[in-house]
């Protein structure tokens, strides 16, 4: 059964497509914040993921990079899941979605995961911040999924595991390279030879999370509670921090490099000469909150 994509303003909810009626997600807008708002829909299979889950995901993130109203995304999971990773049940021709259909139009795409990656994300070269709304089991992909977000949020029900290894797999979606990374090589060898399970608490002093959530307390809301922090700020400002950041991050560009090569960025050239970089300080200098002007659009980004 499809899910309807919802959008609300101040008049009210109406319900509009997204060009096609998301099956795995239910997708809300938010207008006056700027954000949207993901979440993953298959409570039965712990929000695990298959090839058409990667694809419907590729169009949801694609239309919020193109819509310039949508300034941050939020992404969690219905259910006791965020994500349980691979669907393995699919993954061995098991038709786990239980309408025939899982596998539905994949031979015309080659049987092959979209260029973006696992959920979409794990491969996107993104300006706008996601943030990871960790509500329960994010195993495998699913990790890798939280990991590719800007901003971990979780709650202590929150459970991180990469047990590729135990099924005869790797973490490929960029688990074996970024946790090395976050939290020091031993320290994630730990994790990624044995499987080993982080609740919330043990992930949040190793600064996999960064704003732990009591069990039982609305992890959606405290991310939403993040997004109007974050958009205090200039939404240029910010675009331009998160490419710099994750493009010198990503590529492991030397220090001296990446300082003289963050104003040559699509988001910073659009940042000197948008209206924002104007309004801040007038604003300022006025004593009033800053009235944002949505970004422009970028040009494609050069592979």
């Amino acid at each position: 059964r499809g899910t309807w994509y919802i959008r609300t303003s101040r008049e009210g909810i109406r319900i509009m497509p997204l060009g096609f009626n998301p099956k795995y997600c239910v997708v809300e807008e938010l207008l006056d914040k700027h954000v949207l708002l993901v979440r993953l829909n298959r409570p039965k299979n712990l929000n695990s993921l298959h090839l058409n889950c990667h694809w419907e995901l590729d169009t949801i993130w694609n239309y919020f990079e193109e819509n310039n109203d949508l300034w941050i995304g939020v992404l969690t999971g219905n259910g006791r899941a965020f994500c349980a990773g691979n669907d393995l049940k699919a993954s061995s021709g098991f038709d786990s979605d239980g309408d025939g259909k899982t596998f539905e139009g994949l031979q015309e795409r080659g049987f092959k995961m979209p260029p973006s990656g696992f959920g979409g994300i794990t491969d996107r070269r993104a300006v706008k911040p996601i943030i990871a709304a960790v509500n329960g089991v994010a195993h495998g992909g699913g990790f890798e999924v939280a990991l590719s977000c800007d901003i971990l949020i979780a709650s202590e029900a929150a459970d991180f595991a990469l047990p590729e290894v135990k099924v005869g797999l790797f973490a490929a979606a960029g688990g074996v390279v970024k946790l090395p990374r976050l939290l020091g090589y031993q320290n994630a060898m730990h994790m990624i030879l044995t499987g080993k399970r982080v609740k919330g608490a043990e992930a949040h002093r190793l600064g996999i999370v960064q704003e732990l959530v009591k069990e039982g307390d609305d992890v959606v809301a405290v991310a939403l509670a993040m997004a109007d922090e974050i958009n205090l700020g200039n939404p240029d400002a910010v675009q331009v921090s998160v490419e710099v950041a994750k493009s010198s991050y990503s590529n492991a560009t030397p220090f001296a490099e990446a300082v003289k090569d963050q104003y040559k960025t699509r988001t910073s050239i659009r940042w000197l000469k948008g209206p924002n970089m104007k309004e801040g300080p007038l604003a300022f200098s006025q004593k009033r909150k800053p009235n944002w002007a949505s970004p422009e659009p970028l040009p494609p980004a050069k592979l």
